[in-house]
């Protein structure tokens, strides 16, 4: 049978050799917990020397250290360089990256001196942290760096730098197109007008010289060919009439008054006119316009200073075709030729004929309304034996005619 003792403090023995368990318990945990310690590396934190920059509002150097509260660097864009020095411990491999620079967005190993240059405008971050023997730095070191933009590549300078340009380009183009306006209304208006004077200068003089072959119709011919001359001419002044206060007007009622022109001038005249017309059947004759009497002063310059000199059958060769999207006519006569008709001394000649530099500036005229000019020109004609035959005139006239109305 046990017996249970009593130890001299009277304790229990139970007590006793619980409480030594315990100790005994706490010691061995103890031990693999400075085991399991001793096992894993130190902790370390990485430590800043010095920033160094220069500050974008005073323009000096500017000092950061590890004791300084300011982790905010604000630099200009024409001074941003940065130099950082670190703690110099050869056990740390340091690392860094600057957020925002699309170039240094990645971790880069770097040693205990970090050069930034060049970064560019705007907000950036720039973060360093140390590894050692592959456990990473319990810190990680942050600045935040601000470059300041040009106030001319601001936003708002850029803004109101495009709203200056487009007012001053919606300005440029009102002005110059009121002022395009103004000439092109200005020019026309005269153009218009100096169309009128010449169409005005030309009636009376052709109306003068067909007074003039009526006199001689009236004397020469009788009261038949007097009245026949009447007829014809009756009709020509109807038609001038008409023409009046037209630009342009259609190859078949231009043909018809030259005809009409022509047939009077045969009735007081001793000798025939025969005149021959060809036209283009490509040429739709009632839809290509000639300018109003344009072609009227090239036959009767003609018939005044070419055919009648002569004194014998006059013939009149007029040929209408197509030439490089323009309207090609060619009047050829055979008169005594221009050298010639500038010697005579006929009575017919006393007056100065302005017929030829009128259409001249009549077509200047037209022109101003036709980016495809019209174009005049005159040959004399030659025989065989070298002698003078005849004069050729050429005109041009785009198929498109354009006048101001």
């Amino acid at each position: 049978m046990l017996r249970h003792y009593i130890l001299p403090t009277h304790e229990p023995c139970q007590t006793r050799a619980y409480f030594f368990f315990c100790v005994l318990f706490s010691l061995i945990i103890s031990l693999n917990s400075g085991k399991v310690i001793a096992q894993t590396p130190d902790n370390f934190e990485i430590k800043l020397k010095q920033i160094e920059y220069i500050d974008v509002n005073t323009k000096e150097h500017t000092y950061i250290n590890a004791n300084s509260s300011n982790s905010i660097l604000n630099l200009s864009r024409n001074y941003n360089h940065i130099f950082v020095a670190l703690d110099d411990d050869p056990s740390i491999q340091y690392a860094y990256r600057v957020t925002g620079e699309s170039s240094l967005s990645q971790w880069k190993n770097t040693g205990s001196e970090i050069h930034l240059v060049g970064l560019s405008r705007g907000d950036h971050e720039l973060h360093i942290r140390g590894e050692r023997d592959g456990q990473f730095s319990s810190n990680v070191l942050q600045y935040d760096i601000f470059i300041k933009t040009p106030f001319y590549l601001t936003w708002w300078c850029i803004s109101i730098f495009i709203i200056l340009a487009l007012v001053m380009f919606y300005a440029f183009l009102s002005l110059e197109s009121k002022l395009l306006e103004e000439r092109r209304d200005r020019n026309l208006e005269v153009s218009n007008l100096e169309g009128k004077a010449y169409r005005a200068q030309m009636n009376p003089h052709f109306i003068f010289n067909a007074l003039n072959g009526m006199q001689s119709a009236m004397v020469l011919g009788g009261e038949k060919e007097f009245n026949a001359y009447i007829s014809s001419f009756s009709k020509l002044i109807r038609n001038t009439i008409d023409m009046s206060s037209e630009d342009k007007i259609t190859v078949t009622d231009e043909l018809k008054y030259i005809r009409n022109y022509v047939k009077l001038q045969d009735h007081r005249l001793d000798e025939k006119i025969i005149l021959e017309i060809n036209v283009d059947p490509k040429i739709a004759q009632d839809a290509v316009y000639l300018p109003c009497m344009m072609l009227q002063p090239i036959v009767e310059n003609a018939i005044v200073h070419g055919i009648i000199p002569k004194q014998d059958t006059g013939e009149i060769k007029i040929k209408l075709d197509l030439d490089n999207e323009m309207l090609r006519i060619i009047v050829t006569d055979n008169g005594i030729g221009r050298k010639a008709a500038a010697k005579q001394k006929e009575g017919y000649a006393k007056y100065k004929s302005h017929a030829t530099q009128i259409m001249r500036d009549r077509i200047n005229i037209f022109n101003y309304y036709n980016e495809r000019k019209i174009a005049f020109e005159m040959k004399d004609l030659f025989d065989d034996d070298g002698n003078a035959s005849g004069t050729k005139v050429i005109l041009y006239v785009p198929l498109e005619l354009k006048t101001r109305n």
